[in-house]
């Protein structure tokens, strides 16, 4: 008796969900929730959206296909937005659910098995906004409408709907939508909606038990504010480390302009809404060295093992980090140093601990020179999806290859940061003098601090015009290589009476450490370790040069700002956003220290040689040197030795003449009382 009875209510399901009627732009069921929470939904779900939408209304109107033409230059919009079986009796909420039918006037072909579709929206009085991801469920095939209308779930997990239901005014329930994005081929594009549902009264079936038809309607209006904005990315790095050796703070910041208006009307912008997905990349090599790159080109994504003979060596070139990182953990990795290639002890170092067997990051340096080159964000988020495009397996976010990432984080920073939120950054510059690098030493030059730097700040345009780019981007905390697109767009900003905000989201470290680029040769020897001195090949890795440094730093992924919050007269507004997500990633510096900065072996055996020339010369011409000083020492004082004897002599002269002319004027002189008068017969 159950089951036809059961069977009966699914035939009635079936009729009437045939005869679905669209109420304001709302598509609305009459069920009983007897048949099942999950028959109720699944029925629904499978009804194809052209289906729902005909014999329908929308917005006061009846649907009409000839009013939903194909449109190049048009943009995806949300023409229904449903609140299916809504109930006040705890024991009929599971079949609550929302959906979303969208018309898609260019025909396109969007991703469908991604989690990036998402709408974004708040409810009841709520004043922040939140993404939840679209469940995509069957698009139009009728022919010449394929793919023109969409039929999407709002995918809700069990404490998002417990929320929503939580704060819905039973009488009145309140749903604001600000934009929706939709994937297609793996770019999320934002498409503004600016729409407010109030939806009042029951299904039949979810309401009063006493109840005889459908109470429910809707309300569409328009939503009163929302911004759209261009937003792009800049970091800091101080020019040191920050105490740490091959670490550097990075300081992670994006930034866009608001309007005058906006800001007159509500005050001044006091925090940011945000949401990102944080991922740590895998070791990346970056080598000036043009054979050791496009030899390692050839083994990206590869794993590279010890083969059974090494004469049959099919891989010959290796880099390694320097020992000194022994028992160091960077970046959450722990390592003494990497190796590319396979495990074998080599003459420099035999203590590897964290082999690289598969590399999957490689850049060549333009400049032929990694001391000094930078790898531009650009190119390392294009690096990214070509990577992806050529070697795919499991994907970070739907998007990227997960062999890209040496952690990615469980789930998304979603993060309200307040104006008065700061950050520290430091940076120590270590340099050596010429013994320090002799003996292998340095020490610490200079150590500075960036203290109390704002989560949000306006730039003032006076700084912009009267500010060198050095003294700009330091002020800001812009990255020089971005000074002139920063520049650019303040002034564009500034013809369209827009204020420019700084957003800085995120503090982290960045890792560089200079590697040996070697390869593994073939040398012969008496010894070849074994209990007897016998003749055979030994194969051991040997340095080329140190032009190349390996990197891993933190990047954002599907970086969104959902809304903005403005403070007047101790007033707040929040106020949606509409942009579509980006990945966020740094440049790639090469290392605070290298082998320019300090000597290489040769240098130090020159270095030695010529100390030792110099105290063999030294010791040898020692005494004549001495001599030679001293003289140089005197010549000073025999100076004034001499001239005051000459002065006494002078005297003597003159005292001479007056006596001598005292004896012709008299008849007798005695001259024994002259004072310099020495006693002897002067005449």
């Amino acid at each position: 008796m159950k089951a036809i009875t059961k069977r009966f209510l699914y035939t009635i399901l079936t009729a009437v969900l045939c005869l679905v009627t669209v109420i304001c732009g709302q598509v609305t069921l009459s069920a009983s929730a007897d048949t099942g929470a999950d028959s109720v939904q699944a029925i629904y779900e499978s009804t194809n959206v052209l289906n729902n939408l005909k014999d329908s209304t929308i917005g006061g109107k009846e649907f009409d296909l000839a009013d939903y033409p194909h449109n190049s230059g048009g943009k995806p919009q949300i023409i229904s937005f449903v609140e299916f079986c809504y109930s006040y009796y705890a024991e009929k909420q599971t079949d609550y659910g929302l959906y979303v039918y969208v018309y898609n006037p260019q025909d396109t072909a969007f991703d469908m098995s991604t989690e990036r579709n998402k709408i974004q929206l708040t409810y009841c009085d709520r004043t922040s906004y939140s993404k939840y991801t679209l469940e995509f469920l069957n698009y139009s095939t009728e022919a010449g409408y394929e793919g023109r209308f969409w039929k999407f779930k709002v995918k809700l997990t069990d404490s998002q709907k417990s929320d929503i239901l939580r704060e819905l005014d039973e009488n009145e329930r309140i749903y604001k939508i600000s934009g929706i994005e939709l994937s297609y081929k793996n770019q999320v594009t934002e498409y503004a909606c600016g729409q407010t549902y109030t939806y009042k009264g029951y299904a039949l079936g979810y309401g009063s038990e006493l109840a005889a038809s459908d109470t429910l309607s809707c309300k569409v209006d328009g939503l009163e504010k929302y911004l759209s904005l261009d937003v792009h990315s800049t970091f800091f790095r101080g020019n040191g480390t920050n105490g740490k050796k091959y670490i550097q703070d990075t300081l992670h910041s994006v930034y866009f302009s608001v309007p005058n208006s906006i800001i007159d009307e509500y005050g001044k912008m006091t925090a940011v809404h945000a949401t990102w997905l944080n991922a740590y990349t895998a070791p990346a090599l970056v080598t000036g060295n043009s054979s050791h790159y496009e030899t390692m080109l050839e083994h990206i994504g590869e794993e590279i093992g010890v083969p059974e003979t090494y004469e049959n060596l099919r891989f010959k070139y290796s880099f390694r980090t320097e020992e000194d990182l022994n028992n160091t953990s960077i970046g959450g990795v722990h390592f003494s140093g990497y190796y590319y290639g396979y495990n074998y002890p080599s003459k420099l170092s035999s203590n590897i601990v964290n082999d690289i067997t598969n590399l999957h990051w490689l850049f060549k340096a333009e400049n032929g020179d990694a001391d000094t080159y930078d790898v531009p964000s650009e190119d390392i988020l294009d690096y990214m999806s070509r990577y992806t495009a050529q070697h795919g397996g499991e994907l970070v976010n739907n998007r990227y290859s997960k062999a890209l990432f040496s952690s990615v984080d469980s789930s998304f920073t979603d993060i309200n940061i307040r104006a008065d939120d700061m950050y520290s950054l430091t940076s120590e510059i270590i340099k050596q003098s010429w013994w320090e690098k002799l003996f292998g030493t340095s020490h610490v030059e200079a150590i500075e601090e960036f203290n109390n730097i704002k989560a949000i700040e306006a730039v003032d345009y006076n700084d912009v015009i009267n500010l060198a780019n050095v003294q700009l981007c330091k002020k800001y905390y812009v990255d020089d290589s971005d000074y002139f697109e920063f520049s650019d767009f303040c002034k564009t900003a500034k013809r369209k009476n827009e204020t420019v905000y700084l957003f800085r989201y995120k503090q982290s470290e960045y890792f560089s450490a200079e590697v040996y680029e070697g390869t593994w040769k073939r040398t012969w020897t008496l010894n070849t370790g074994g209990p007897a001195i016998a003749p055979g090949y030994v194969y051991s890795y040997e340095n080329d040069d140190t032009n190349a440094f390996i990197m891993q730093q933190w990047v954002q992924l599907d970086f969104d700002i959902i809304d903005l919050t403005f403070t007047k007269d101790d007033v707040e507004t929040v106020i949606p956003v509409i942009m579509s997500p980006m990945d966020i990633a740094a440049d790639g510096a090469p290392p605070v220290i290298t082998t320019k900065n300090n000597l290489q072996w040769w240098q130090i055996l020159l270095g030695i040689i010529a100390l030792i020339v110099i105290i063999w010369l030294l010791l040898k011409f020692a005494p004549l040197i001495i001599y030679g000083l001293f003289k140089l020492i005197a010549l000073p004082f025999k100076a004034i030795g001499s001239l005051h004897k000459r002065r006494k002599e002078r005297k003597r002269e003159k005292a001479y003449e007056d006596a001598w002319d005292d004896y012709l004027d008299a008849e007798h002189y005695d001259f024994d009382d002259l004072e310099f008068y020495d006693g002897e017969d002067w005449w």
